[in-house]
């Protein structure tokens, strides 16, 4: 879905001409669209005062306080206005010829698509105490063109611990170096800048296996990294 303008027109002419439509639309429609007569003895009284000042505007007499009192008044038929189409002009029950009628474009409601992330993260490893690491995350070198810096991502962490050689695997412990990322058992979802990993127990002295890719919500995910590890403190 691409990034709305305001709907509103900058020049006053314009606003106020916007203004006339929308009462008479109102007043025809009210009913059907469920709005209450209060809204339209609002309205009518802010449309009068701006044509009023706006035709004392286009006189040589104009003053600054003229000047003045247009901004407050154009001012509060802008708040009633983005009230009254922030508040009723809703889908249902308004249709897309309403919209048209209102001067306003009809809304979209088909999310344009972000696609799959194209760049790749991994994460710098620190130690900060015993059966734990922390990653800091960082984009591959070379994938960061491919980022959007616009999109909120989040990241996808797959781990699993290697025991040393001739040690026996303990629970989910991997039994050999994984060579595919579906083999590491442990998965997580973060948008954090850093994370850290509180590993089992007695942990310390096994390789901890790594990767990581980026994902976007419903669009999907990106490419995985590259293995990394680091040996458990």
């Amino acid at each position: 879905m691409p990034a709305p303008r305001d709907w509103l027109p900058r020049p006053r002419t314009e606003q106020l001409n916007m203004a006339k439509v929308w009462y008479a639309a109102i007043d025809a429609k009210k009913n059907a669209w469920n709005i209450p007569q209060t809204v339209l003895s609002d309205f009518q009284p802010r449309i009068a005062n701006a044509e009023t000042i706006l035709g004392q505007l286009i006189s040589p007499d104009r003053t600054s306080v003229t000047t003045a009192e247009a901004n407050r008044i154009f001012g509060e038929l802008s708040v009633q206005m983005r009230y009254i189409k922030d508040r009723f002009f809703k889908t249902p029950p308004l249709v897309n010829e309403d919209y048209t009628s209102l001067l306003l474009n009809i809304p979209d409601t088909i999310r344009t698509p972000r696609g799959e992330p194209r760049a790749q993260v991994t994460a710098e490893i620190r130690r900060s105490g015993t059966d734990m690491l922390i990653l800091v995350y960082r984009y591959t070198e070379g994938t960061e063109h491919l980022a959007n810096p616009h999109t909120d991502l989040g990241r996808q962490v797959r781990w699993g611990l290697l025991p040393p050689p001739g040690a026996a695997p303990a629970g989910a412990d991997l039994t050999r170096v994984p060579v595919d990322p579906v083999e590491l058992p442990e998965v997580f979802e973060t948008k954090r800048k850093t994370d850290i990993i509180n590993f089992p127990v007695g942990s310390s002295g096994k390789t901890a296996y790594f990767v990581i890719r980026l994902h976007n919500g419903k669009s999907g995910y990106g490419p995985y990294c590259p293995l990394f590890q680091a040996v458990v403190p």
